[in-house]
């Protein structure tokens, strides 16, 4: 069976007691390079169904024998991943409310222009691309084995896993590089976890979050009385990553000053503590992050150029998000499945609208970003798949984020509402504000599945208006 997203051509039963219009439809949909066949009724469509060889159900509600929501109602019982769409000419929107509401995928009031039916379609055929990727990670989710953490099967996050197994087994420093939020400290857990020091200590160093003063006794300790306040002695980073690894994160963000002490300490494995006098030898194995190009900041002055090369031994990249492509829905459905397991809640799993909208943004967060904002998808769905309203709002409101037909301008192209005044003596406005206002209820309806609340806050109405608006269409 088409998926919609392999390439196949869309397999259509156009279902509709009258003849000139199943077989009129099922031609058009033929020359616009689908596979159709019409079927005069609900029984036949059932049995051609088990075939397993259809995409799409294209129903009229009123039928004689089964009606299209009886008929509606066993599709979504027996043919999941098949997708009805409903037509009538009868009650406008408010007569499709019902359909949406027990699962079909879209609806169309007759009569209707045969590009409007094609623009739900090609619409659809992106949806069920969607559908079927997330489908086919969730069950590549079940069977990847994460290195040390790392989740990701991008050609580009497959070199950084084998760096990460190539330099896990030697103790030359490593320097992982990317932007905020990338993953750094995972990739720098998984070096050490994979190597031979995995059952010594892993100390992490936030660089840019000590204040200058206290740098260098945060990283090589003090001794009693080496400065106000230094009570007793401590020991440093350095000295509590004995036999370990030590992570200096952000290592860009290190005062010029101290990074001296830092390559006597990278490169003798010694160094002496604030305000003492003996030498102080560690055995650490030393893993550094940036998030800015080193050897740019080492030609504005900005970093050293002895430490930068002592670092840079070993070197993994780390991509943006924005260009690991399947990886996104993958680390989705991956943060998805940790936050229910949190929750004590069953899986949730993303629709096909909501992953769309998660590979149309850029990620400027990164994979941090994109653990936020299924943390808040989680928080907003009480259970059942991951819609679109439960992403967060900067989500929803980048620009495309809905499908390709998500705006109330859009919802006039839907209904093939054109205006063409060239010549006209007069025109009826309540007339043509009447066409548009019913493309936008239809519109708002068809997007939210038929739910009312959801309707209003789509077109900034109030409830009891939208209800109004919707008993004067029918």
């Amino acid at each position: 069976m088409s998926d919609g997203g392999g390439g196949e051509a869309l397999r259509i039963l156009v279902v509709d007691d009258g003849r000139l219009v199943r077989e009129t439809t099922a031609r058009q949909l033929q020359d616009a390079g689908f596979v159709a066949q019409p079927v005069e009724n609900g029984y036949l469509t059932l049995d051609l169904l088990k075939t397993g060889e259809w995409d799409v159900v294209l129903s009229d509600l009123r039928m004689p024998g089964m009606d299209g929501l009886e008929l509606l109602r066993a599709i979504r019982a027996d043919h999941a991943d098949v997708d009805v769409i409903v037509m009538t000419a009868f009650g406008t929107v408010k007569t499709a409310v019902e359909a949406m509401q027990q699962g079909a995928a879209d609806f169309l009031t007759k009569p209707f222009h045969f590009q409007e039916l094609e623009l739900r379609l090609r619409t659809l055929v992106e949806l069920r691309g969607y559908r079927s990727q997330v489908s086919k990670l969730r069950a590549l989710l079940d069977n990847t084995v994460a290195t040390a953490g790392i989740i990701g099967r991008s050609p580009a996050m497959n070199e950084v896993c084998k760096l990460v197994h190539l330099f896990a087994g030697h103790t030359a420093p490593v320097l992982i590089s990317g932007e905020t939020g990338t993953g750094k400290e995972v990739v720098a857990r998984a070096v050490h976890g994979l190597g031979p020091r995995t059952k010594g200590p892993f100390v992490a160093i936030p660089c840019g979050a000590i204040p200058t003063e206290l740098a260098e006794s945060e990283l090589f300790g003090h001794e009693k009385g080496a400065f106000t306040g230094a009570t007793g002695s401590r020991m440093g980073a350095f000295e509590r990553a004995h036999h370990g690894t030590l992570l200096l994160d952000d290592v860009d963000d290190l005062p010029l000053g101290l990074q001296v002490k830092l390559l006597r300490a990278l490169q003798e494995g010694a160094f002496t503590r604030v305000g003492g006098n003996r030498e102080c030898a560690v055995d650490v194995r030393v893993i550094a992050t940036t998030k800015v190009d080193l050897a740019l900041a080492v030609a504005k002055g900005r970093f050293r150029d002895d430490v930068f090369y002592r670092l840079r031994a070993l070197e993994i990249g780390l991509p943006p998000l924005r260009e690991r492509g399947e990886d996104v829905l993958l680390l989705a459905q991956h943060y998805l499945r940790r936050f229910a397991a949190e929750a004590g809640r069953r899986d949730a799993v993303l629709s096909p609208e909501a992953a769309a909208c998660l590979q149309r943004y850029s990620w400027p967060g990164n994979v941090r970003e994109l653990r936020h904002a299924m943390e808040a998808a989680m928080t907003m769905c009480a259970g059942g798949a991951i819609a679109l309203e439960h992403l967060p709002a900067f989500l929803r409101h980048q620009r495309g984020a809905g499908s390709a037909a998500t705006a109330p301008v859009a919802a006039a192209s839907d209904q093939v509402v054109t205006l063409n005044l060239e010549g006209r003596q007069s025109v009826s406005m309540p007339e043509i504000v009447d066409a548009v206002e019913q493309a936008l209820l239809q519109w708002a309806m068809r997007r939210s599945g038929g739910q009312q609340r959801k309707a209003s806050e789509m077109l900034g109405l109030a409830r009891t208006t939208l209800q109004s608006k919707l008993g004067k269409s029918a």
